[in-house]
């Protein structure tokens, strides 16, 4: 094992520890109420698509679940897959800008062979912020998977100084995961319509957000 090997690990290792101690602090709420779990409970499957700056709520609450993860094939994303690995996810590695159609690949292969569930974040892995890629549209049309936007509201939080402005709630607060309608993208799918629900999905993640805001102020 090399340095860099030595490293990934140490960020696996510690990195997990410390995202279960944090979220064990954190009030979570989704809405609608047990949404994911009462999909899984039904046999049902979805890919779930959220920004690249909320990614570490998802890592928790999707721990030791049948989900597997999109994750890039550049050194920041392996320190990423060390950790959600460890989280208990399945990982695949490529991006939309990066080896992103051999995950894809890899991605559905798997999902064909196991039941599985899908996370992916459109905006990922360098941006432009909050826009999504095609990548989520094209796992839709090959798995007919409905993809499901997920909304991320944090009560309190740190923002770091990277492109996606990451989040990372701070301990004892609050947090509430919205999830939007499914979009269910059609078997047989002409270019110019990858775009029309690439947009669809990114507007409904806006959407999402500021329903969010909203209900969150309210309450």
């Amino acid at each position: 094992m090399n340095l860099q090997q030595i490293k990934y690990y140490l960020v696996g290792v510690l990195g997990s520890l410390i995202v279960r101690l944090l979220f064990s602090t954190i009030s979570i709420k989704e809405i609608p109420d047990g949404y994911s779990q009462d999909l899984e409970r039904q046999g049902k499957h979805a890919i779930y698509a959220f920004w690249h700056a909320h990614m570490l709520l998802p890592a928790y609450v999707g721990r030791q679940r049948n989900v597997k993860v999109l994750i890039s094939q550049h050194r920041d994303g392996e320190y990423i897959a060390q950790v959600v690995q460890r989280l208990g996810y399945g990982v695949a590695r490529g991006s939309t800008t990066r080896g992103g159609a051999r995950a894809l690949l890899q991605m559905i292969k798997k999902i064909k062979e196991e039941s599985i569930s899908l996370a992916i974040t459109p905006d990922g892995p360098k941006g432009p912020i909050f826009v999504a890629q095609s990548g989520a549209i094209l796992l839709g049309q090959k798995t007919q998977y409905p993809i499901i936007p997920v909304m991320i509201h944090l009560g309190r939080y740190w923002e770091l100084p990277s492109w996606d402005k990451f989040c990372i709630p701070k301990p004892f607060s609050k947090v509430k995961i919205f999830y939007g309608e499914p979009i269910m993208i059609p078997p047989k799918l002409e270019k110019t319509m990858v775009e029309e629900y690439r947009l669809s999905l990114e507007n409904s993640l806006i959407k999402l957000g500021n329903e969010a805001e909203s209900i969150s102020k309210e309450v």
